[in-house]
């Protein structure tokens, strides 16, 4: 698709609701930056964008287990099950057994695991950056505290449903 075709097709499509309706403006960007990240992360390492998620959280955190991952970037259990299984399979990841806890594991990233994300890393870090090379540090620093307090209204939301 042409950049003016998917500029203008983003402009319809953004203006569908009105600029009340800021949910479904942050779910469209969502979704984009989600298309980009699949893309680009299929093109470098050859893993799903659940899996990079699973690498990210990892490399950020450390050692956690499964069930602390998932609750920590709010994904269903089974997605990360499944990227878990597949990362260790491609020798990305390790699980070692929990010495708090002898029913889990923790898992952790493998040599491997770190060079794939850091290459990764590398790329995404250079789209963000271009994504937002329009707004000034003061501008993403606000944009920081809005989408925050957005997803703690939500969050707490969700909370009491």
């Amino acid at each position: 698709m042409k950049q003016e075709d998917a500029l203008k097709q983003i402009m319809e499509t953004w203006g569908a609701f009105g600029s009340d309706y800021v949910p479904y403006r942050i779910l469209m960007l969502s979704k984009l930056l989600d298309r980009h990240a699949n893309q680009q992360i299929r093109e470098i390492a050859d893993i799903s964008l659940a899996e990079w998620r699973v690498l990210a959280h990892l490399a950020v955190s450390g050692q956690q287990s499964a069930s602390e991952l998932s609750n920590a970037a709010l994904v269903d259990r089974a997605e990360v099950s499944r990227a878990v299984k597949q990362l260790e399979q491609s020798g990305y990841l390790e699980r070692k057994q929990n010495p708090a806890n002898k029913i889990s594991y923790l898992l952790s990233l493998t040599p491997k695991g770190k060079i794939v994300h850091s290459r990764v890393h590398t790329a995404r870090r250079k789209f963000f950056a271009e994504a937002t090379s329009n707004l000034s540090k003061s501008d993403l620093k606000e944009l920081d505290r809005m989408v925050y307090e957005i997803a703690s209204a939500a969050y707490c939301l969700m909370d009491e449903a």
